[in-house]
């Protein structure tokens, strides 16, 4: 059965319905799509680059687009056909396998692995090649997330990237 009959036949059984009670269904429907759990569930779901289908929340119609974007409440979908974008509720957004005019989606290549920070500890003493390209030998004095801070042999304070550190061994 196609959306559009779908939606066309609830509008045709609720048309009737007295004011209130469609009041009453809406608080309880925004009670649900409220709840963090649904909202988690249908995030959990989506990936960026992945053929998805959303409710445009004017009309009521099924559109198809591609997710380029995530945001705490919300993420933005490329409307392909026509390049437009949107601002959609998580819950208003269903992951397809492929949706027409939308390329499937390739996943982007792993991120590159991050320099071992065990490879290093305080009071290991390093050496490594500074600005000008001299090389400078230091003790680490603290380890950071992305970098070490040492205390060169002249000492001068610094913080080097991992991926620039070499360990000295003594002999």
């Amino acid at each position: 059965m196609a959306e559009d009959d779908i939606t066309s036949r609830m509008v045709e059984a609720l048309q009737d319905a007295p004011s209130m009670q469609l009041y009453q269904m809406r608080a309880l429907i925004d009670v649900l799509l409220g709840d963090p759990k649904r909202e988690m569930a249908a995030r959990m779901k989506l990936h960026l680059g992945q053929a998805v289908q959303f409710i445009d929340h004017r009309t009521g119609q099924v559109r198809h687009g591609k997710l380029i974007a995530r945001h705490d409440q919300q993420a933005t979908v490329l409307e392909e056909a026509v390049r437009r974008t949107w601002k959609i509720p998580y819950v208003a957004i269903e992951a397809l396998s492929a949706a027409p005019g939308v390329q499937a989606y390739e996943p982007p290549p792993e991120p590159a692995a991050q320099a071992a920070t065990v490879a290093f500890k305080v009071g290991d003493k390093v050496t490594f090649d500074d600005g000008k390209g001299v090389a400078q030998v230091g003790m680490v004095t603290r380890i950071n997330r992305r970098t070490a801070t040492l205390q060169a042999m002249d000492g001068r304070n610094w913080r080097v990237g991992f991926e620039l550190l070499r360990h000295v061994v003594d002999v």
